[in-house]
């Protein structure tokens, strides 16, 4: 019996895109380029001769795709393949892997020198179901959200590639805090920052933030024009965490165990990069 969905159907329809946040081209160059791992998973297997249920390879990185563009439950989707949402889940597990390994964004950052020259560095959070522990609900308690939340660093380079994202951290973590916990930037490089990050610049001194309003005083003019220039310049890392929030997996309430949060926002900040073009080799 045909199912309903399938990746050989779907990659002919005009809302493939829409669907899995990716055009039937780069799903195709994707699939190029798991397929020697897909065939090393395939020996690995200990019943080699038995298919499994939802199909291949294309099948997987479709379940995939579907599931972190639109983070339907897995039971909606394994109503169209007609399996239980369990083989859903190990399907998606099964294919996260690699699909990190080859397309993820890495927590320590590989930049160029010409990149080096223009690094903008921001924080998002992202809203989590209520922790049941008095003690992490303390943790994740995000005063600025009023909400449950998990804190991820993206830095964006001046062409607007994702170079580098965070782990994820409690809600109730300090843009700096999470700053001075990562990877050091590189020396020499330029880094564009919001006023969060007051105080980096004694470990970093190549640091752009914007004047602060003196209490009781007012900025200057050419102050204010330095502040507006400077936001102009940081939009860019607005819009590449925008672009990741278009994959509802890293947008909306995250459902999923806590631990798995950096490795999905890893994928879709890769995902995002390879419909930029910047593939990562």
């Amino acid at each position: 019996m045909s199912r309903p969905l399938s990746a050989a159907r779907l990659r002919r329809s005009a809302s493939f895109r829409r669907l899995t946040g990716v055009s039937a081209t780069t799903f195709g160059r994707m699939l190029e380029q798991l397929h020697g791992s897909w065939e090393q998973m395939q020996r690995r297997k200990r019943k080699p001769g038995r298919p499994w249920e939802i199909g291949g390879l294309e099948d997987h990185l479709l379940v995939l795709l579907l599931y972190y563009r639109c983070y339907v439950t897995q039971e909606f989707i394994g109503f169209f393949y007609r399996v239980d949402r369990s083989i859903i889940c190990r399907a998606i597990q099964r294919i996260e892997a690699p699909v990190q390994r080859l397309f993820g964004i890495r927590r320590v950052p590989h930049i160029s020198r010409a990149e080096a020259e223009a690094l903008i560095i921001d924080c998002t959070e992202q809203p989590i179901q209520r922790p049941k522990d008095d003690a992490a609900q303390r943790a994740h308690y995000s005063g600025k959200k009023k909400r449950h939340t998990l804190k991820s660093e993206y830095i964006v380079t001046g062409n607007d590639r994702i170079a580098g994202v965070s782990p994820s951290y409690p809600g109730s973590h300090h843009d700096l805090t999470i700053r001075r916990t990562g990877p050091p930037l590189p020396n020499g490089a330029r880094g564009y920052v919001d006023s969060a990050y007051q105080g980096y610049d004694k470990e970093h001194p190549n640091l752009e933030f914007p004047y602060k309003k003196p209490k009781g005083g007012a900025l200057t003019s050419e102050e204010k024009e330095y502040n507006r220039a400077l936001s102009s310049f940081r939009v860019r890392v607005e819009h590449r965490i925008g672009r990741t929030k278009r994959f509802r997996i890293a947008g909306d309430r995250f459902r999923n165990p806590l631990g798995t949060h950096h490795t999905k926002v890893s994928i879709v900040a890769g995902l995002v990069n390879i419909e930029a073009g910047f593939w990562p080799f």
